[in-house]
């Protein structure tokens, strides 16, 4: 298919922005969007996003006070990573006795105590 090229697009574009920036455009814009949120389905939509992610606008809030705090926020360190890594280990043969381990102070301790001693 053959491109049609337009030939008064920058003329155009440009008169179509005087016009909405001058006052009766203004004014127009500002009637018509008016009209158009009061229309039932456009409430409609509004709604079902404003349900959708209502939850998360607190999150945003706390995220950015926490922010303002302390720069980096909290680190969170993610559970599946760990397991992750812990599976991997465990199949290529790495020392896996960190993952869910409790004891570790004390494992590590006794490791460093053994090859100080060779």
């Amino acid at each position: 298919m053959k491109k049609i090229e337009i030939k008064y697009k920058e003329s155009r574009r440009r008169a179509r922005l005087n016009w909405a920036h001058s006052e009766h455009g203004k004014e127009l814009s500002k009637n018509y969007m008016k009209e158009y949120r009061s229309r039932p389905e456009v409430k409609a939509k509004y709604h079902e996003y404003y349900v959708k992610n209502k939850a998360h606008w607190g999150e945003i809030t706390k995220a950015k006070q926490r922010k303002e705090n302390n720069w980096g926020g909290f680190r969170i360190k993610s559970e599946d990573i760990a397991k992750n890594h812990y599976e991997w280990c465990k199949a290529n043969g790495y020392d896996s006795s960190w993952y869910k381990n409790e004891d570790l102070h004390a494992v590590n301790t006794e490791r460093f105590v053994k090859n100080a001693k060779k």
